[in-house]
């Protein structure tokens, strides 16, 4: 989703308190600075597509995998598989289906992970600065999908280290197909602090 809760950095500086009448104002602008904002704002980034049909206030499926995808799990992906099985077990509960094997940080997940076309699969890693448009974005999914077709061929999710609740299962539905919702408390919603674990509209 891609829009997920930031990392906050916090900063210590050392200064004399200001005059008591400006007190109030710059507690205000330091609590201001510590909210998140732009939390999932990113949408996912989709190629293949020469037309892409944009739905407003509507939960819309762009495209979909014809083959059951397989999870790889690449090496410096920030989660444990624990997380990666309960995520997949989520959208299984919906009526997705995926391949058994799940490749988590192992060897035989080696080429999927480095390459640029990794058809079957669905790839979690650790995002980069290459891959990464806004600091504020949790996390952002890319997919492959066949223009005529409408199959989705791969993705790849790219996650921030401190996965918050959501943010893998939000993921997925990119992977799957899924854009944003606007409904508050829905999973696939824009921002993570505006969404939840409603599934309408999920089940297949």
């Amino acid at each position: 989703m891609n829009d997920l809760k930031d990392e906050l950095l916090w900063t210590w500086v050392q200064f004399p308190p200001p005059p008591p009448n400006n007190m109030k104002k710059t507690l205000l602008l330091i609590l201001f600075l510590l909210i998140p904002t732009n939390i999932f704002a990113t949408n996912p980034v989709i190629k293949g597509l020469d037309t892409f049909e944009v739905v407003k206030d509507k939960l819309h499926q762009t495209a979909t995998w014809h083959k059951m995808p397989a999870i790889v799990v690449c090496t410096h992906a920030p989660v444990e598989k624990e997380k990666v099985q309960k995520s997949i077990k989520f959208w299984k509960k919906l009526g997705y289906r995926f391949h058994s094997s799940v490749y988590f940080k192992e060897s035989r997940s080696a080429e999927a992970c480095m390459s640029d076309n990794p058809v079957g699969y669905i790839v979690i890693d650790l995002v980069t600065q290459k891959t990464f448009g806004n600091y504020d974005d949790m996390a952002i999914t890319h997919f492959y999908i066949d223009n005529r077709t409408r199959e989705i061929h791969w993705a790849r999710i790219y996650l921030k280290t401190n996965v918050e609740e959501r943010v893998l299962e939000h993921e997925l539905g990119h992977a799957l197909g899924w854009m944003h919702s606007t409904t508050t408390g829905h999973l696939m919603h824009k921002k993570w602090v505006h969404g939840g674990w409603k599934i309408d509209g999920l089940k297949k």
